[in-house]
């Protein structure tokens, strides 16, 4: 106790008053315990370290609850009853003459002394007692005040770091994983992770976690249907379980096979974005903990703040979604294709991986007007991409850049194969034309190679439209039927 900030005080007021004991307690609200702070005593039957339970402090109790003193001038004889009366006092202790018990702070302490040199104290005595009692309350509001800035100081610290790296074009999976990692130090727990769901799915994956995440937790799907983490998510409600109980079959967060302790303390928090994403976060600890208000509520608003964040970047992929597709057919539009190629290209340049830019074009085209609605129309162009699709390998991307004209990028694909590929898709046309009569529509294709016959966009794209226009020449489309 030499570098308590209260034992001066207390040890100058005990030799003051020639005291047996002089001791101050503060209360603590979240355990309701009273926790001796500072302590001068003559008594070989006092603890240098005691915790009482409010409900089993004695008068201690009654002075904290009521917020008066409590003066016993001549203290009966009771030896039997006085570990009930002052139960910070073991068995054996006799002889107490007189006490003075004061509430400091309104209740948030409790100022303890007594005497064996007299029957009680005396007015004076009574009023150094007061005034050391208001000044312990003083330095306890001003402790507290300190402490209190402490901690918001350290949660403002959290939020310029998680606000710094949330706008400086950090990827969602390195930002989610510096936001569980900053908020799991702030909890003093061991483990935290952020677990997403996506929309229609019965999986959730880990979307962030702490370092020290078993690696085989990282990459993997979780049903929905087990573990806690799955139950939150069922459920949408929060989980605390201040002891997790090994024993329990169903205390695990993942997977039975999981490499976690399980006899810590587990909080759960759920949220739901408005385009039906759900997140949990969640902290794991090796033993059981407590938090104070101010960490938890910081928790709970760094995670609103993610959930705001998560739902900027979903609508942008949605809105991104939206303007990067065909609304007729879902192909990549024109734009969009187009993006893809340069995209190719500047990872090819790093690889040294060729590719294939190619085109198909249908004709006659204009002439359906006149043979079919619309409506018809827009379905032979559903049609004909679905064929595509399904005819080209897996990886190829196939773009709608005209009503009647296609782009196929085949990745590390030379242009020798990419045009055998196109060449057979020749009949894909035809097969699509059922129901429209005095029509035979022919394909037209077109390829150009990187790195064999240009290096750049600015000349790929001019050499395949010159290619396309002069197979229009070599195979002139007709009408007919």
């Amino acid at each position: 106790m030499d570098q308590n900030p209260y034992q001066p005080l207390v040890s100058l007021l005990s030799n003051i008053l020639e005291a047996y004991t002089t001791a101050f307690f503060i209360f603590d609200p979240r355990e309701r315990r009273l926790e001796l702070t500072a302590m001068q005593s003559l008594s070989k039957f006092i603890p240098p370290t005691i915790s009482l339970p409010l409900e089993q402090s004695g008068i201690l109790s009654q002075v904290q609850k009521v917020g008066q003193t409590i003066h016993f001038e001549k203290l009966h004889e009771a030896t039997a009853s006085l570990t009930l009366t002052l139960p910070f006092y073991r068995e054996g202790e006799s002889h107490i003459k007189g006490l003075y018990a004061a509430p400091v702070a309104g209740g948030a302490g409790v100022l303890y002394v007594d005497t064996k040199y007299g029957w009680g104290f005396n007015d004076k005595q009574q009023k150094w007692i007061m005034e050391v009692a208001d000044l312990l309350g003083k330095m306890l509001s001003e402790r507290e005040g300190s402490v209190q800035q402490e901690r918001l100081s350290k949660v403002f610290d959290l939020w310029g770091r998680l606000d710094d790296i949330a706008f400086k074009g950090y990827a969602l999976e390195s930002y989610c994983q510096t936001f569980v990692a900053e908020l799991a130090q702030l909890l003093g727990t061991e483990y935290g992770f952020l677990a997403l769901k996506e929309p229609a799915r019965k999986t959730y994956r880990l979307l962030g976690c702490t370092a020290n995440t078993p690696r085989g937790l990282i990459n993997q799907n979780f049903q929905v249907k087990q573990g806690l983490i799955g139950w939150i998510l069922q459920n949408n409600k929060n989980l605390l379980i201040l002891r997790m109980n090994p024993d329990t079959p169903d205390h695990f967060l993942f997977t039975t096979s999981e490499n976690l302790p399980h006899h810590g303390t587990l909080w759960g928090i759920p949220a739901q974005t408005s385009l039906g994403y759900e997140l949990v976060l969640a902290f794991l600890s090796r033993n059981a903990l407590e938090w104070i208000t101010e960490s938890e509520q910081a928790v709970v608003h760094a995670f609103h703040f993610l959930q705001l964040l998560l739902e900027q970047i979903y609508y942008k992929e949605e809105n991104d979604a939206l303007h990067s597709y065909d609304i007729c057919t879902g192909l990549f539009n024109a734009q969009a294709f187009e993006s893809r190629v340069e995209g190719l290209l500047t990872a090819s340049m790093q690889s040294a991986d060729p590719f294939t830019l190619g085109l198909i074009q249908f004709e006659p085209w204009q002439i359906l007007s006149t043979k079919a609605v619309p409506k018809r129309i827009r379905q032979l162009q559903r049609e004909i991409a679905s064929r595509l699709c399904e005819a080209l390998p897996s990886g190829v991307l196939v773009g709608q850049l005209a009503e009647n004209r296609f782009g196929v990028l085949f990745p590390g694909t030379t242009f020798q194969d990419a045009d055998g590929l196109l060449e057979e898709l020749a009949d894909y046309g035809r097969l699509a034309l059922k129901g429209i009569k005095g029509i035979k529509l022919q394909s037209f294709t077109a390829s150009a190679g990187y790195p064999q016959d240009s290096a750049k966009t600015e000349e790929l794209w001019p050499l395949v439209h010159q290619r396309l226009f002069d197979a229009f020449r070599v195979k002139p489309a007709k009408a007919g039927s």
